[in-house]
């Protein structure tokens, strides 16, 4: 939350965040931002929800912003052409939109709530400065979780919902979810179906059952391709790559998948840098038994100071990515893969 009084940001979890919808009435802006989009979309409809099922909702988006400045204090201070709640549900691409979110902040009056997302705002990001300096709104950070953290936050949503589900299965359901909290959420839904759990039930689930009606399929799962790129899989690269631009999979949502598996292999370099052999460090519950051969290759494939060298780079991508349209997007990302693997190869 931003300082008020000059006190520093006070961080809000989810739950809190959602109650100052209603507890907080002279917050005028949420925003919502961060590396983990689906988490973003998340929180965001969930302020959504807690505006009011009946209220007007107004989407927007920074462009529109930019170019009337005036526009957003504006559609804030307005009332409901149905005499009910509304809200504005406002999309900022990077820097856009900055003086109209100033004037939004400093108008005299408020009225309706903006929820606003955006990507990954840095410290000196003017409109996250801007935000987290300012009473009237509230911030919060979406960072990327870790696999364990993912894993444990599915089992805690399975305990929920009567199941019991070990720490293998969560992770499976993270890797073949993507680590989108919305498709896992779906796919523990469907396994409380599966097997009639009520909350409290506790019953456990079973590798087969979760087999049957896995996440996994041709259009989302991009491990396929991360496999493909860190292991110098060159032969089987073209089909993934083809694969992905016809299933229409986001280039940004590839790149944050080989940053998880280039974390995961930096982890797990340091022990094979210790005197452990690729096949024994991977030899651990935490990797899904259908990966530990793709992921004992890619540690040959890539030492630790060329592993620290792709995160960078990684990184310099993603910018890249952030700043052209989705089209040139996929061409841009598709050379940059096709050059990640050959040096892989080079070390097969």
């Amino acid at each position: 939350m931003s300082a008020r009084g000059g006190r520093a940001p006070r961080k809000l979890n989810e739950a809190q965040l959602v109650a100052a919808v209603t507890e907080q009435p002279d917050n005028r802006l949420f925003l919502i931002f961060g590396q983990d989009e689906s988490a973003i979309s998340d929180i965001c409809l969930k302020l959504s929800d807690a505006v009011g099922d009946d209220s007007e909702r107004i989407d927007m988006n920074s462009e529109q912003v930019r170019k009337d400045s005036a526009l957003l204090a504006d559609e804030a201070g307005s009332l409901s052409l149905f005499g009910g709640k509304r809200y504005i549900r406002l999309t900022i691409r990077r820097e856009e939109g900055l003086d109209g979110i100033t004037n939004l902040l400093e108008a005299e009056q408020g009225g309706n709530i903006v929820i606003a997302s955006a990507g990954d705002l840095k410290k000196t990001s003017k409109i996250r400065k801007l935000c987290e300096a300012s009473p009237r709104a509230i911030t919060h950070i979406c960072y990327p979780p870790s696999e364990a953290d993912a894993a444990s936050a599915i089992a805690r949503l399975a305990s929920e919902q009567g199941l019991r589900l070990d720490r293998a299965l969560a992770m499976q359901i993270s890797r073949a979810s993507g680590q989108d909290r919305k498709l896992a959420a779906v796919e523990v839904e469907k396994l409380a179906l599966y097997y009639d759990a009520m909350p409290g039930d506790g019953k456990l689930v079973e590798a087969e059952a979760l087999e049957a009606l896995s996440a996994e399929n041709d259009e989302e799962n991009v491990q396929a391709l991360v496999n493909r790129v860190m292991g110098g899989e060159m032969k089987m690269l073209g089909r993934e790559l083809a694969t992905a631009r016809q299933t229409g999979v986001d280039a940004i949502r590839i790149v944050r998948a080989l940053q998880r598996r280039i974390a995961m292999l930096a982890g797990l370099r340091s022990k094979v840098d210790g005197g452990l052999s690729p096949d024994k460090v991977v030899n651990t519950p935490a990797i899904f038994w259908k990966e530990k051969a793709s992921v004992a290759a890619q540690l040959r494939c890539w030492p630790s100071p060329r592993l620290a060298g792709l995160n960078k780079h990684i990184l310099d991508i993603e910018k890249k990515l952030m700043s052209v349209k989705a089209e040139l997007g996929s061409v841009i990302l598709e050379e940059e893969l096709t050059k990640i693997s050959r040096a892989a190869a080079r070390r097969r």
